[in-house]
């Protein structure tokens, strides 16, 4: 069950996306790997097993499309970034 916290994250970035959809700008929220929607938390986590992340970007780009992108560590030191869709499918790894 989401916490009130969560429910808050989630409803402003979800807000903010379709202000965002309707003016037509492009803007970034970051926010702690915790606060982004469970689906992009397990797509992350799939995708990138052992990766701690801990900062997200959020992205709404023009035509509404959100992209969460993640900057996070493996366990041998060496730094990830992962990209995937508000609905948690995968953009892109850099490794």
């Amino acid at each position: 069950m989401y916490s009130s916290t969560k429910t808050s994250s989630v409803l402003l970035a979800l807000m903010t996306g379709l202000l965002l959809t309707i003016s037509g700008c492009k803007k970034e929220i970051t926010m702690q790997f915790s606060e982004c929607p469970v689906i992009v938390q397990n797509a992350l986590t799939t995708n990138m097993p052992g990766v701690t992340f801990t900062k997200v970007e959020q992205e709404t780009q023009s035509g509404g499309i959100v992209i969460y992108e993640a900057k996070g560590k493996q366990a041998d030191g060496k730094e990830v970034e992962v990209k995937v869709t508000g609905d948690g499918s995968l953009v892109k790894i850099d490794r």
